[in-house]
């Protein structure tokens, strides 16, 4: 299987060739900034993001960054009576915290991507490692999918030589050993690393403010 990965394009929708690829995965942070009413949102989403989407005719799987705040996404939310939900392209899932085929996606943040010190302590964590590990011991997926990267891998360190991964996650692949972990947020951390038998890729290819870093990454298992 050969899978196409990218995250944190802030807007842009890369150049890609699908020729060859099985698969699509990206890692969120997609939203273009500036974006201020859900009209602007849904003609983002409708006319530019799902378009691309479509015309590559991959089979896609997208988890959500701390920048895709897309409202029109969520039919649960107060909005639902106000505004009519988006349309989905009928070849892309996304970030729903849930098995699909055989891939877990679940975004990781928040609160878990800020979860770069021993001693922060978040509510719900526990019941997050719990989904990450006793949820999945029937179907336990060989690729996940997540914005965050674990802590410690892959994910910078940053300019203060924090790391700013998200420790449950890497509890929870080191329970689990999947054999691939797809995931972005952290453009310096870009690369590939390894906790067992897991390969990590982080596939963060721009900064929100800077230019590309980088290349969609090309997976092969």
């Amino acid at each position: 299987m050969r899978i196409l990965a990218f995250s944190d394009t802030h807007g842009r929708l890369p150049n890609l060739d699908p020729t060859g690829i099985d698969r699509l995965m990206i890692a969120g942070n997609i939203r273009p900034p500036g974006l201020r009413s859900f009209a602007e949102e849904n003609h983002w989403l409708e006319n530019f993001f799902f378009h691309w989407l479509e015309a590559l005719g991959l089979p896609t799987y997208w988890v959500l960054g701390e920048h895709d705040d897309f409202t029109d996404l969520y039919p649960f939310t107060c909005y639902e009576s106000m505004y009519e939900v988006v349309r989905l392209p009928s070849n892309l899932t996304y970030d729903v915290g849930d098995v699909f085929d055989d891939v877990l996606l679940f975004s990781g943040y928040p609160p878990l991507a800020s979860q770069s010190s021993e001693d922060e302590d978040y509510e719900g964590t526990e019941d997050y490692l719990r989904f990450l590990t006793d949820e999945c011991q029937e179907n336990s997926p060989e690729i996940w999918l997540t914005h965050c990267p674990p802590w410690g891998v892959c994910d910078g360190p940053a300019e203060d030589k924090t790391h700013a991964g998200s420790r449950v996650i890497l509890e929870a692949i080191k329970i689990k050993q999947p054999r691939l972990v797809i995931c972005g947020r952290i453009p310096n951390g870009a690369g590939l690393g390894r906790i067992g038998r897991t390969e990590v890729y982080n596939v963060s290819i721009q900064d929100q403010e800077g230019p590309w870093n980088g290349q969609p990454v090309i997976i092969e298992i």
